[in-house]
């Protein structure tokens, strides 16, 4: 070996750790799916929850624990699945500009107590909806693509269905992090939405559903302003799918006192003046973890799947005064459990 292959040899040696220190290449974790292709998706969310405690105190006198019987020993089991065809028709800059879903099918379960309900689910089966950006309002126009429906289940729809809000801005390397923060990062927990109008179950006549977006939500988005989202690129796996992991911790409160009070006042008390005092508060506590895969050729999600534990702590009292007697109560819940998703595309 001449002096000067050895010189190479060595330089290219030294060299190379600084190299690939500084290795330019990046992997583009983008949405960008091909016209008018489809894919069918299942998403199941399943969830158990426990009563870890429970107290109820009137007039200074606390419930026996026996009259709560097996409460506390009874998991609630919730299964959802939602089976969907989602037709990328048009799509630039990130995001679908028209986009087709079709509900295929959705099913309902509910174990409490050892028995199993499986109530009737939506009539959205069957429902071919279109989702089109709307540039000037800056969101999506929702319309029934084919045939007639009630328009109030197209309130709570979510066309992204591909998490996009969990990519990267930018061409990323593997070990680059990033975070999601706010309402888009809530969004992974109602992946499509809803099938029906977020405050359905509220009665009209009272008003409550109304007062849902005018007092509610406005404290849940000040709530969750600061829920973050750690993202993490791995790189990809045996199957060429790009793995984008992710964890979350965070909590927050919401005072339904003020719509416990407007239900009060509703109520027919028949002729009976009431006076009462009644506040009513809802903590949640909840941390997990997950991964998007992401097909980086097709530009979609190729799967998804979550897990998280959650904790939910209600804190009530009232002071009422009927009928010229005057009573008080307070009581405190505390349920526990946990959260698994799992979406699938063929």
């Amino acid at each position: 070996m001449t002096t000067k292959t050895r010189d190479l040899i060595t330089t290219a040696l030294l060299a190379a750790p600084v190299l690939l220190a500084l290795d330019l290449r990046a992997d583009s974790l983008a949405f960008h799916p091909e016209a008018g292709s489809s894919v069918d998706k299942e998403m199941v969310v399943a969830g158990a929850m426990y009563i870890d405690d429970i107290m109820l105190n009137v007039d200074g006198e606390e419930m026996p624990a026996e009259m709560l019987g097996d409460m506390t020993d009874m998991a609630f089991e919730l299964e959802l699945s939602e089976e969907v065809t989602d037709e990328y028709v048009k799509s630039a800059d990130g995001k679908a500009l028209v986009l087709i879903r079709t509900f295929n099918d959705m099913a309902v379960s509910m174990t409490a107590g050892g028995e199993t309900q499986e109530p009737e689910v939506s009539d959205m089966i069957g429902s071919k909806i279109k989702f089109a950006w709307n540039e000037d309002e800056e969101k999506y126009d929702v319309s029934f693509e084919e045939g007639d429906g009630d328009e109030e289940d197209l309130e709570g729809l979510d066309p992204d269905m591909d998490f996009t809000y969990l990519l990267p801005d930018d061409e990323v390397k593997e070990g680059a992090t990033w975070e999601v923060t706010g309402m888009e990062a809530m969004r992974m927990f109602l992946p499509g939405g809803t099938v029906t109008a977020p405050t359905d179950g509220f009665d009209d006549e009272m008003g409550l559903g109304d007062m849902f977006e005018e007092v509610v939500m406005p404290q849940l988005e000040d709530a969750v302003e600061d829920f973050t989202v750690d993202c993490t690129y791995n790189g990809t796996d045996d199957e060429g799918a790009a793995q984008i992991g992710f964890e979350f911790e965070g909590e927050m409160s919401i005072d339904f006192s003020e719509m416990v009070m407007a239900a009060l006042e509703e109520q027919d008390m028949g002729g009976m003046e009431v006076d009462a005092d009644i506040t009513m508060t809802f903590d949640i506590e909840m941390e997990g973890k997950g991964t998007l895969s992401w097909d980086t050729d097709a530009g979609r999600a190729s799967g998804f799947e979550m897990a998280a534990d959650v904790m939910f702590l209600l804190d009530a009292a009232a002071d009422i005064e009927a009928a010229g007697e005057a009573h008080t109560a307070e009581g405190t819940g505390e349920l526990s459990g946990e959260l698994e998703y799992e979406m699938s595309i063929d």
